[in-house]
């Protein structure tokens, strides 16, 4: 790209995108396998844990295991 000024706004949009992104993610309940336990991971704990498909590899606040959480299609806590 040649061109400074259109890395100027692909940048930012960018990064916008992706924090709008991970914010709705965020709202995601997840349960752990391992106590049942749960809980919505906060934004910035969703962009590093890696996943596979739907489910992510995080830490349970309850039982405190890292393991693969999968998502509740029932969005109450």
């Amino acid at each position: 790209m040649n061109n400074p000024l259109l890395l100027l706004i692909i940048i930012p949009v960018t990064l916008i995108f992706g924090l709008l992104f991970a914010g709705d993610m965020s709202k995601t309940v997840y349960t752990c396998q391992c106590c049942g336990h749960r809980f919505r991971a906060p934004w910035y704990k969703f962009l590093w844990n890696a996943h596979y498909d739907t489910d992510k590899i995080m830490k349970c606040p309850k039982c405190g295991k890292r393991n693969e959480c999968v998502i509740s299609y029932d969005q109450k806590l």
